[in-house]
């Protein structure tokens, strides 16, 4: 296994370890789902800093097998080496939908894709009700699964104002229908939002290391347009965190993180065209060689 130079589990070492000898990427699917709160079933307008296009962008939802494909050659192009890949279920929450819907769209999986090895499926905690999980634990026992459930902030007074349309009760109630199942778990999580408190990379590095969850996103808050707080940014109601900022809370909460679970992803970023806020977030090279010395006096 590649040795990281990290104090930390790196997803790469984490897919190293599940398929030994082999090179794993995730490739992107968008399989035409929406979210419960912007049709209505639970809010409206979408969470306040969400523009979809800014991380999943539109690649042609009607045919999911020539989105694979066409996957399968660009992250060829992009990468020296590849032996297989996740098919990552990014956009929207793809459990929000009937019993049905959900089993039509994952049991081609993995054979209906070519080098298909696992399947990623990006969701919400409120969309993880007991039908959505036995469709995923009948998917898990053919191959490997991750179901990614975003919380962004363990505040309850965020999520409002984020307009998540779910509170941190609701999470832990998914958590816990989803602990000991086949498949594994990884939560989202964002660092600078409004009113999340000065020990929030503390408080949720200590709240994930206490979950039964494998692995973590990390997201720093940025700013794009066509979002309710691109709208509150232009008109100068709302400060985004600089990059030192986000730096020294990402190395505070990594160091809460158990051994054994690994990080997938340390920061976000948009296409230029949509992103508003200042573009540090594109360069993340930079903000790995600015995390790499805060780690070691984390560690000291």
């Amino acid at each position: 296994m590649h040795a990281s130079p990290w104090p930390y589990r790196t997803y790469r070492q984490h897919l190293a370890a599940r398929f030994p000898g082999r090179r794993i990427r995730k490739l992107g699917l968008d399989a035409g789902f929406t979210c419960p709160n912007l049709d209505g079933t639970v809010a409206s307008g979408g969470c306040s800093y969400c523009n979809n296009q800014a991380f999943a962008p539109a690649v042609g939802i009607a045919d999911l097998r020539q989105q694979w494909d066409d996957g399968r050659r660009w992250l060829r192009h992009r990468h020296r080496r590849v032996d297989g890949f996740i098919a990552y279920f990014q956009a929207f929450s793809n459990t929000h939908g009937t019993a049905d819907k959900l089993r039509a769209l994952y049991e081609p999986l993995p054979d209906g894709l070519d080098e298909c090895v696992g399947a990623s499926i990006g969701t919400r905690p409120d969309c993880l009700g007991d039908e959505a999980i036995a469709v995923c634990e009948e998917l898990a026992e053919r191959t490997f699964v991750t179901v990614e459930i975003g919380l962004q902030s363990d505040r309850d007074q965020v999520l409002r104002r984020i307009n998540r349309g779910h509170d941190v009760a609701c999470f832990h109630a998914a958590i816990a229908r989803c602990a000991g199942k086949n498949f594994e778990i990884c939560v989202h999580l964002m660092l600078g939002l409004p009113e999340e408190g000065e020990d929030a990379p503390e408080r949720m590095g200590d709240l994930i290391a206490s979950l039964p969850v494998q692995s973590v996103k990390v997201h720093n808050l940025h700013i794009v347009r066509n979002t309710a707080w691109g709208r509150a940014f232009l008109a100068g109601h709302l400060a985004v965190p600089t990059r030192t900022w986000y730096v020294d809370a990402l190395a505070r909460f990594l160091a809460r993180l158990r051994s054994d679970q690994s990080v997938q992803r340390l920061l976000g970023d948009a296409p230029r065209h949509l992103l508003l806020s200042e573009p540090w977030c594109r360069d993340k090279q930079a903000v790995l060689r600015d995390l790499a010395p805060r780690l070691i006096e984390q560690e000291g």
